[in-house]
């Protein structure tokens, strides 16, 4: 059954309460309960980006986004893990029409994981390649049950000539548990490996496979998210999770303030000082700059689900859009745990919850505004942009 656009942002917030409640045991555990995964599973929210010909919910860019905020409220580590592996199904669903089989029609409840990094050792060999790695930071990993791997591609003469990825089955795959960190600390995010695999031809996906094939189309009914375009999707769909964590702070520190003092002052409610009024008007202010910028993002990946061409120019503003919300996001909630001052960091309270994970979550390296205004400033300025393929 489809579920409506705003249905889904509404069972988002209705985990609300069960995502803080098992937040403490996924950061002591280092990955996500699996109460959390059945809540997704059960709320139709795992396969929020994949279209309906695959049992998916279709839905928009905008929907996506403003669902994995929702979660963010509750678990900003369950809300990442929810973005990646959406991300991921997505993905595959650019791929060949035999690996689609194989992972949407032969698996049973497929979920995807991925660490794109193309830094690995692959060898050509006859129908595939044999691949080795590891790959960090792979959120998603202990839930998944296949994984999408960057790798270098070869040519047809066995030159290494491309960058793409590997759809491996986690079966094949060893976890190592290497995710000790400071700030989104239940998304398990550890180490994948691979020592001497043979991946066969059609789980090998270049990077040019971005193009929507042509003669698929002609064989079936196209949906919006079969026109995104692949680059953008793969950062943008990772920033709601941000916005979440800044408006869960928001509204955190609004209900503080109207219950706890400013020691050694007259302000028996922190909501009475025009110092504490003006900082959270202006924190208040630059998440909704965030949100704007996301937003604005986001239309733009739908209106190229609606068949308008997505030109170099918004491609790359997607980028900036990223990187600036994201900076925004996190000052925003550093401005929050300063109105908090120190009620806002005992481990039980999601105030620093929040501060920690979007101080980790925020400088991804693809959500980094150094990197996307780079991107972003070359393009505007008539350079070459060179930096990177994703975008």
């Amino acid at each position: 059954m489809i579920d409506s656009e705003q249905e889904l942002i509404s069972r988002a917030t209705g985990l609300r309460a069960l995502l803080e409640k098992n937040a403490a045991q996924s950061e002591a555990e280092r990955r996500l309960v699996e109460e959390n995964m059945r809540a997704l599973d059960s709320a139709g929210l795992m396969e929020i980006m994949l279209p309906r010909r695959l049992g998916g919910q279709g839905a928009s860019m905008a929907t996506m986004l403003r669902a994995s905020a929702e979660l963010a409220k509750g678990c900003p580590s369950t809300a990442w893990v929810h973005a990646v592996m959406n991300i991921s199904a997505w993905f595959a669903t650019r791929a060949s029409a035999r690996l689609q089989q194989d992972i949407f029609r032969d698996t049973v409840q497929p979920r995807l994981c991925g660490s794109l990094e193309p830094t690995k050792t692959v060898r050509a060999v006859e129908g595939g390649a044999i691949v080795s790695g590891r790959w960090d930071f792979t959120s998603g990993c202990w839930h998944a049950n296949w994984c999408i791997c960057g790798v270098p591609i070869a040519d047809a003469a066995g030159n290494f000539t491309d960058v793409g990825w590997a759809f491996i089955p986690m079966a094949q795959l060893k976890i190592v548990d290497s995710w000790y960190v400071a700030g989104m600390k239940g998304t398990g995010s550890c180490m994948v490996v691979a020592d001497e695999l043979f991946v066969p031809a059609h789980r090998l996906m270049s990077l040019r496979g971005e193009h929507v094939d042509q003669d698929w189309m002609t064989r079936n009914r196209p949906e919006p998210c079969d026109f995104w375009p692949l680059k953008p999707v793969l950062v943008l769909g990772l920033i709601g999770p941000i916005l979440g964590m800044a408006e869960g702070a928001l509204e955190a520190v609004a209900a503080q303030t109207q219950t706890r003092g400013i020691k050694y002052t007259v302000y028996t409610r922190k909501s009475d000082s025009p110092v504490v009024q003006h900082h959270f008007a202006k924190a208040a202010l630059m998440i909704d700059s965030a949100r704007f910028h996301i937003l604005r993002a986001a239309a733009d990946v739908d209106r190229a689900g609606e068949g308008v061409e997505m030109d170099p120019i918004v491609r790359a503003r997607v980028r900036g859009d990223c990187g600036y919300a994201s900076d925004l996001a996190r000052e925003a909630v550093e401005l929050l745990v300063s109105i908090a001052g120190g009620t806002a960091f005992p481990e039980t309270g999601q105030i620093q919850r929040y501060w920690r994970d979007i101080g980790v979550a925020s400088r991804h390296a693809s959500l980094t505004a150094m990197t996307d205004f780079e991107i972003y400033g070359r393009v505007l300025l008539g350079r070459d942009s060179n930096i990177t393929h994703i975008v």
